[in-house]
């Protein structure tokens, strides 16, 4: 809660700032300003960004401010870009690289906004073609390995591999990138529940797609690794890694089965960035799982937890079509 409010407190003020400049010498931003009238735009910025600075203070307007201060961030970039590409002193500076570092700060701006909603989404995605692997292993050596408390089927731990195909990947006000939103996963994980609420921790997340992997790493604090993966869905479906191989079969619809709703219907993932415990929230609706039958498969990828707690037997198999999800931004639990 105290970083939060920290955050909060240092980007109100530098829209507070900005918004004071923008009032007090508009002259400092008239050459970054390609159009007329230049007064009255500098008196606009000035007021929004003053008006953003409060709003972000104010708990019921909270997450639509967030949300009007990362779009005007986005809004400003083809201003920087302006700027940079035409050599434009502003503020003392006129090296090129520099202004090019400036252009591209607007982007870690775009995402503090964003981060600061309570409610609101940070990323869109959707999950295709996912099938679920379930095994039990003994709770005892795995909570050895797992930072936070084991939720327990029935008395026993469950691990879990989890092949899908990842696309539609997008943030507020922008559209899917081409040859960047669309991505293989492979994912080890396990199930936890901390102050009563369930939600999924994962080992490791393998993907094929090297800008995804850094993104997770650094912003998410996620355990991605970047791996070759392969994937075809016809006749059967077939998913390959160095590590890992299945070919199955999908069924009909699948009835509806305790197990199946404990070990999917979480609407949350743990992880940890350094000592520091963090939750995500995962909006979507509930799965519509089909089934799925093993046809063959080749496992080396569990054993990355230990001979003692690598597959030996399936307890559960399921596929889903498709789910589109959205992430909330990380909090402490």
């Amino acid at each position: 809660m105290a970083s939060a409010i920290i955050s909060r407190a240092l980007l109100s003020l530098v829209l507070l700032l900005a918004g004071v400049v923008h009032l007090v010498r508009p002259d400092l931003f008239d050459p970054a300003i390609p159009f007329w009238p230049k007064a009255q735009i500098n008196l606009l910025a000035g007021v929004l960004e003053c008006l953003l600075a409060i709003g972000l203070w104010t708990p019921k307007l909270r997450d639509r401010v967030a949300q009007l201060t990362a779009l005007w961030f986005l809004i400003l970039i083809p201003i920087h870009i302006y700027v940079s590409w035409n050599a434009i002193e502003i503020f003392g500076i006129s090296h090129p690289a520099l202004l090019w570092a400036r252009t591209l700060l607007q982007l870690p701006l775009y995402f503090w906004a964003l981060s600061l909603q309570d409610k609101g989404w940070l990323m869109a995605q959707r999950w295709s073609d996912v099938a679920f692997l379930h095994y039990a292993v003994e709770a005892k050596k795995l909570q050895e390995k797992v930072p936070f408390p084991l939720d327990l089927y029935q008395g026993d731990a469950v691990v879990s591999i989890v092949p899908f195909v990842m696309s539609h990947i997008r943030f507020p006000f922008l559209l899917p990138v081409p040859g960047f939103s669309t991505l293989r996963e492979l994912n080890l994980r396990t199930y936890v529940r901390v102050n009563g609420v369930p939600a999924v921790y994962f080992f490791t997340l393998d993907s094929n797609h090297l800008p995804g992997v850094l993104i997770a790493q650094w912003f998410f604090a996620l355990p991605y690794r970047w791996i070759k993966l392969t994937f075809n869905s016809s006749p059967f479906y077939d998913f390959s890694s160095p590590e890992f191989h299945l070919l199955a079969k999908v069924g009909g619809k699948k009835s509806s089965h305790e197990f199946d709703r404990w070990s999917t219907e979480r609407y949350s993932l743990l992880t940890k960035l350094g000592q520091t415990e963090l939750r995500g929230i995962v909006e979507h609706a509930p799965w519509e799982l089909r089934e799925l039958k093993v046809l063959e498969m080749t496992d080396h990828f569990s054993k990355m937890l230990g001979e003692e707690l690598r597959m030996k037997k399936l307890i559960g198999s399921s596929y889903a079509e498709r789910l589109d999800v959205r992430f909330r931004p990380f909090r402490k639990p």
